[in-house]
Order: C-alpha cells, then structure tokens, then sequence
C-alpha cells in the first residue's frame, strides 16, 4: 500500500492544542464515534473479508451486504483512525486492523461486539442513575445479563467468545504460575463453558474436574469439552451457586465470579463455596484488584461497566477483597499478579 495510516491513539480537533486541558475532553468525545465505526467494523466483519489481501469499496460492500457510498465512508474514517490503509479505492488493514480477524484465537473482535452490542451500549448511558440511585440500568431494561444472553444468540455467542479470549491469558498465566501438585480435583464455579479449566487440566493431566454453573449452559460446556478430549476427566454438573456448590474438591476455582455481585451477594456465594470444602481445600480467585494508591488502572474502567451491568457488581481492592473473604471463615493466604492481564489470584483457605 502507497499510504500508511497514522497511529489510531486520537488527536484532539485542530482548533485544541495539545497543551489545552480540553484536549483531554474532546479526545474522551471522539472516543464515542471513533467507537462507533470500530463496532461497525467488527459486525460487518471487515477483518475477516480483508484477511486474504486488500478488496475495493465495491467488492467489500458486496461481501458484506452494505451500500458501497456508506460503507466508503465509513473505510475513509477508519483508514485515518489507522485500522486500515489506502491506494486508490482499495482497502488493507493495518496491524491494528487485524488485530479484529476473528480467526485469531486472541481477536479483539469479540471485546468489540461485546462492549458494543445494544444491550451493553444502552447500558452505560445509565451510568448517572446508577451513581444517584444504585440500581444498575441493565438490568432494570432488561433483567438478568445472561438471561438476556440466552434470548439474544447473536449477543450470547459474541459474550461466549469475548469471555474464552478474555480468559485465554489468564488461564495460561495461571497454569504457570500455581503449583498443582498435591492438587487432584479442581470445581470451577460459575465455570461458564469451562475454559479456565479446560486450560489448567491440559498443562496438569493429572487433574480431575468438575464445571458448575446454570443447566442453561450444560450443552455449550459439554461440547467444548467433548471438543478437548477432556470429558473423561471433567464433568459439568448444574446448579446455582447460591443455593450450593458440589463437596470435596481439593480446589475451588472462581474466576470472575466474585465482582459480579455486591457485598451480601458476594459473602453468599463464598459461604456456600466455604460450606462445600474439607478443612484442607483451597478457593482461588480471579478478579481485578484495585490499586490502593489511585494510579491509573484498567479495574477502575472495569468498574464503571460493573455498576452499568450488574447490581451490587463492583471491583475491589485487596483489603475489600479479604474482608468478604473473612466474612466466609475464609483467609487469604496468597495474591499474585497474572500477567499481561490485569487481573491477580486471591488463594484463601478455611479459618476453622
């Protein structure tokens, strides 16, 4: 390609220095409608019709069904935010472009649709009344987030794949970094599909498993582990974690359970998970821990987003994070960070 596209990170309009403090605020402004396009972007695919090589306006629009005049329009605004580079009328994408291929098993096209999709993006412009009255908008709209999944399959199958690209990081992380050995048998609660565990048990075979969560989610979970070769040594079993949680194991693995829900919920669900395990099981945790010192931080982002989406949903930093935890008769009795992600594991074991 002739011409490359600058680097996506935003410039504030002409008429506002880069030394003016509005800058930051029309940079924020921008944001919404260079988001826009972005989510446009990734529901049109354009990614994946231009994985092979660069197409013309024309043939992109036939691809993907839109009007070549709109859709041209639309390439020009993404060409100067530098997710694509153009030659005449024709189109490639950029290293940031492709980062939204949906054949990449890391693609960011997923976190695109997810933020992006109605529910989601009408969720966050309730944002104000959540902070003056504590209920979060999204369910008031539309009840419980994953019911609404389930009756939305194009939502539902988009949430399904951010989460397995989301977790992909972590789960190898983790696999890493946590001693296994004297481990057995792992519950993943709240497990969803199963993939942080599917992980754990691919890099340590010698672990058995069990995925519980919602009977809702027992067919994708049984296919996404039949699909692994793993359903001799891992069983999902349904149920509602706030009611009980299956006994024995040796660890109880809750991964991105704990921020969904505020402090009464959140010392329910641990009691229960506390209730299930022996004297010498171990609960691990992963959530997005809070800076206590205010530095910048994804979780505070992050938590924005919770109180749109969830009610009571929250991040927390540690001390937050080990008085729930004390709350179960449980103590924290490790915290390590798993990078690249921003989130850390919290190991805790029975106080009694």
């Amino acid at each position: 390609m002739a011409l490359m596209a600058p680097n996506p990170s935003s410039q504030p309009p002409l008429w506002v220095t880069s030394g003016d403090p509005r800058a930051a605020v029309w940079k924020m402004v921008q944001g919404v409608y260079r988001f826009s396009a972005l989510y446009a972007m990734a529901r049109l695919d354009l990614a994946g019709w231009l994985s092979d090589g660069p197409r013309t306006a024309a043939e992109l629009a036939s691809s993907c069904g839109a009007r070549q005049d709109q859709l041209t329009r639309l390439l020009r605004a993404l060409t100067a935010m530098g997710f694509l580079e153009a030659a005449d009328d024709t189109f490639a994408l950029t290293e940031y472009g492709a980062t939204l291929n949906s054949r990449l098993p890391d693609s960011m096209r997923w976190a695109v649709l997810s933020a992006g999709e109605p529910g989601s993006w009408n969720a966050m412009t309730g944002v104000t009344e959540a902070v003056r009255t504590g209920v979060a908008p999204f369910p008031e709209a539309y009840g419980s987030m994953y019911g609404y999944l389930e009756r939305n399959p194009e939502a539902g199958h988009d949430f399904d794949a951010f989460m397995a690209s989301r977790s992909k990081d972590a789960a190898a992380a983790l696999a890493r970094q946590y001693d296994f050995s004297g481990i057995r048998t792992v519950t993943d609660v709240g497990g969803g599909v199963g993939l942080v565990l599917a992980t754990l048990m691919t890099a340590h075979p010698a672990l058995q498993g069990t995925v519980f969560d919602l009977k809702e989610v027992a067919q994708r979970a049984e296919q996404f582990l039949a699909v692994r070769n793993l359903t001799d040594r891992c069983q999902f079993v349904a149920g509602d974690y706030f009611d009980s949680v299956p006994e024995g194991s040796d660890l109880y693995l809750l991964a991105s359970i704990v921020h969904n829900h505020g402090r009464e919920d959140a010392i329910r669900v641990l009691r229960q998970v506390r209730a299930a395990m022996r004297p010498d099981s171990r609960l691990l945790a992963l959530d997005v821990l809070l800076p206590q010192d205010g530095r910048p931080h994804f979780g505070f982002d992050l938590d924005i987003r919770m109180m749109a989406v969830f009610n009571g949903g929250q991040e927390r930093d540690q001390v937050e994070y080990a008085a729930l935890l004390s709350e179960a008769d449980l103590r924290v009795t490790r915290v390590e960070a798993l990078p690249p992600t921003p989130l850390s594991m919290i190991e805790a074991t029975p106080t009694f």
